[in-house]
């Protein structure tokens, strides 16, 4: 690991970071660290923003991230936007026991985060409003696979797959073999420009917050190219993931077709990708789980997760092996997507 703690990072390099962006080293608030990526807060001239530093993506990647977030904003799409150096850069390389570390600055989204607790936030209004900003994100996309790229973030496929390989002693294999066939049927569905581009990849409540009734989206740093359905489905899967087992089929009756109304506003999505909606949920779940067996094997967190994954891997384990979903699919998917059959 990296980094996992303050710790280990030592003075000089925050010292470096921060001079090239004007920031006082004792005004940063560590936030966390995983995937050998770390993240500080801090307030200037009474404004919040984050620092995001690391070596967990390529400085090429990095770059295509910041230009993605940056394409959106410029699209109408309200999302936290990186900031340039004192050099004028939105990235800085800064190099780091025998490493390239990836710096760079965003300023905090306003507003405030989501209490899955209060309904009178986690409710339909916001599920729609989750739609639509989805939505809009697959808009973009749309006119962004038309522009030709110097380098591109990397597939979905490339980036689960290279977990994989990297923990190949640690999945068995039985493991190995139901996602190579979820892959292999996935791969072959027509990569269309309106329906397969880059996306957020990972849209769930804890990666944006409400000002004033809309969504400001951040961390992008999984950003791949897939299939936009595989944004609905990821969103779906992280919204019921924390309910109950007997009130995840009453939840996602209330959930799914409020976020598919909304999104329905800002973006003609063909209806024939809801029937790969169960393999979305399915990819979503092999996707965490190389996520945490590699973040165990390559110890890229700190403590304190490492220790709550000696729960998740079993649990995701135990789902990965079998055709078990996150919620019970319902035989007529006019029960969630109403109105569109």
């Amino acid at each position: 690991m990296i980094f996992g703690n303050p710790e280990d990072m030592n003075t000089q390099l925050l010292e470096k970071i921060c001079s090239l962006y004007d920031i006082v080293l004792t005004d940063l608030n560590f936030l966390g660290a995983m995937d050998n990526n770390f993240v500080f807060e801090y307030q200037k001239n009474n404004k919040k923003y984050i620092l995001r530093g690391g070596t967990r993506h390529t400085s090429e990647q990095v770059q295509a991230e910041l230009d993605w977030i940056l394409y959106l904003d410029s699209s109408g799409v309200k999302v936290s936007i990186p900031i340039k150096s004192k050099k004028k850069n939105y990235l800085e390389l800064i190099k780091y026991k025998e490493k390239i570390i990836n710096a760079m600055v965003f300023e905090k989204a306003p507003g405030i985060a989501v209490d899955y607790r209060n309904p009178e936030v986690w409710n339909e209004d916001l599920w729609e409003e989750m739609g639509r900003t989805l939505g809009k994100m697959h808009s973009a996309a749309v006119k962004y696979n038309s522009k030709r790229l110097d380098i591109k973030r990397l597939t979905a496929f490339e980036s689960v797959q290279a977990q994989i390989d990297n923990c190949l002693d640690f999945i068995e294999s039985t493991v190995i073999k139901r996602f190579n066939e979820l892959k292999d049927k996935l791969s072959q569905l027509p990569r269309d420009n309106n329906a397969f581009g880059l996306i957020q990849y990972d849209f769930h409540a804890d990666n944006f917050n409400i000002d004033n009734g809309k969504i400001i989206v951040y961390d992008f740093d999984d950003s791949y190219y897939f299939f936009f359905m595989y944004d609905l489905a990821a969103s779906i899967h992280e919204a019921v993931w924390d309910v109950p087992d007997e009130k995840k089929r009453e939840f996602a009756n209330r959930f799914i077709p409020s976020l598919w109304k909304g999104y329905c506003e800002e973006y003609n999505l063909d209806r024939k990708w809801l029937d790969y909606l169960p393999d979305f949920l399915k990819w979503r779940e092999f996707d965490i789980y190389a996520t945490l067996v590699e973040t165990d094997k390559e110890k890229t967190a700190s403590e304190r997760v490492l220790q709550e994954l000696e729960e998740w891997i079993p649990e995701f384990k135990d789902r990965v092996e079998s055709d078990k979903q996150i919620i019970p699919i319902p035989k007529d998917l006019k029960e969630w997507f109403r109105d569109i059959f």
